[in-house]
């Protein structure tokens, strides 16, 4: 080789580094690329699959609570839902009764998702079962929770997964089928019920302080008029002939009388409040009507319905302060008024159902009447839609929030 050629072969070399160099570079480039776009898509699909296992978790919880509300005996005390399809009609509650409540459904291709909402059975003879039964069961905590009747309250709990179904005849967490995602949610569900002292058109906590006044009118009906405790002292009404309270009798003393929201509702104000349709603090917030057998619970050191805020609608309202429904109202309530402190009603207005007091209660009109009706089944049919369980406490994630 002379050393004219010499610098050829050196550009030669060069050129082939070069290239060997530029492929590793790019090939180093490209698979970081690749791996990196890899990640993102697996991440992705872990996010939407943990996001779908949390919505089944959730979907759970809601149709227990709606199989709680269907059934025809209350307050359930034993969740079992049932599987015939022989029966006619079919019963469908679930796909397996003897864990509880489950369904599954296609989310997309062969992506599936499944919840399992597990009845209580502490002599599962299956001992792996019965060790994941005993951790995700649902519970009757009605003694615990609220001190009443079994089946008054329940903790749910609902186990949800996502997973890929490529066999539908093995179960779907056995390979060839695999699970990508599980969550755990947990809720507890309240029945509310409604027992007044009495069954008066006014339960008052004082015989003394309850004033039925010029055109205050106290209709009792089939029910008294007035329920008081016994002891306390009587109600002003007026003369016989003024005939102001009426009812069988329209002066009801009573040997045992408990107006506390425990005995009254079965609940704390604390979880009526967590159950109500609205919370308010202010006359600005009260809503006008209320919602259709509703429960409204106002806070506040007073609360006044006027003209521009009536008490209208039907359902239930909580007053836990001093109230006062003023002149010229026109106020039109059907339900439970409960007022946890004094109470004055005047013209013109109308409650039908009944009215609770912890305080001093003053009932009078003017050139119209303020009158307070007992009706039994006005409250009958808001106890048909309160009395259901509802959810006490927003939906619990376990695993999230550990």
């Amino acid at each position: 080789m002379t050393s004219k050629d010499s610098p050829r072969n050196e550009q030669g070399t060069a050129l082939v580094f070069s290239l060997i160099f530029t492929t590793v570079v790019l090939g180093i480039v490209l698979t970081g690329t690749l791996t990196l776009r890899s990640q993102v898509v697996k991440n992705r699909t872990l996010f939407i699959a943990n996001y779908q296992a949390v919505m089944t978790a959730r979907s759970g919880l809601t149709e227990a609570l709606s199989w709680l509300r269907r059934q025809t005996s209350q307050p359930v005390t034993a969740f079992e839902p049932q599987l015939d399809e022989a029966a006619n009609p079919q019963i469908l509650d679930t796909l397996d009764p003897d864990i509880g409540m489950v369904r599954e459904f296609r989310i997309s291709g062969n992506l599936w998702a499944r919840y399992e909402v597990w009845k209580p059975w502490p002599t599962d003879p299956d001992a792996d079962r019965l060790a994941w039964r005993n951790q995700f069961a649902c519970s009757d905590v009605s003694e615990p929770r609220v001190g009443g009747a079994p089946g008054t309250a329940w903790h749910l709990r609902s186990l949800g997964y996502v997973y890929r179904r490529n066999d539908a005849n093995v179960p779907f967490n056995q390979a060839p089928n695999a699970v990508l995602a599980s969550e755990l949610a947990e809720t507890d569900v309240l029945r509310a019920v409604l027992n007044l002292p009495g069954q008066a058109a006014i339960n008052v906590n004082d015989g003394n302080g309850a004033h039925i006044n010029t055109n205050g009118r106290v209709v009792g009906g089939s029910g008294a008029g007035i329920y008081y405790p016994q002891g306390s002292g009587t109600p002003t009404v007026g003369s016989a002939k003024q005939n102001r309270v009426t009812g069988s009798p329209g002066l009801s003393p009573g040997t045992s009388y408990d107006d506390s929201y425990e005995a009254v509702f079965g609940l704390t104000l604390d979880e009526l409040k967590a159950m109500a349709n609205a919370v308010v603090t202010s006359e600005a917030d009260f809503p006008v009507p209320i919602p259709d057998n509703g429960l409204v619970v106002i806070e506040s050191s007073s609360f006044h319905f006027d003209a521009t805020v009536p008490l209208m609608g039907t359902g239930i309202v909580i007053v836990s302060s001093n109230c006062n429904i003023d002149p010229g109202s026109n106020s039109l309530f059907s339900g439970l008024l409960y007022v946890d402190g004094n109470l004055t009603i005047r013209s013109p207005s109308e409650i039908n159902g009944a009215v609770l007091c912890t305080g001093n209660l003053t009932v009078q009109g003017a050139s119209d009447y303020a009158t307070i009706n007992f009706d039994e089944d006005a409250l009958a049919a808001i106890l048909s839609t309160f009395g259901n369980y509802r959810r006490a406490n927003s939906v619990l994630l376990p695993r999230r929030s550990r």
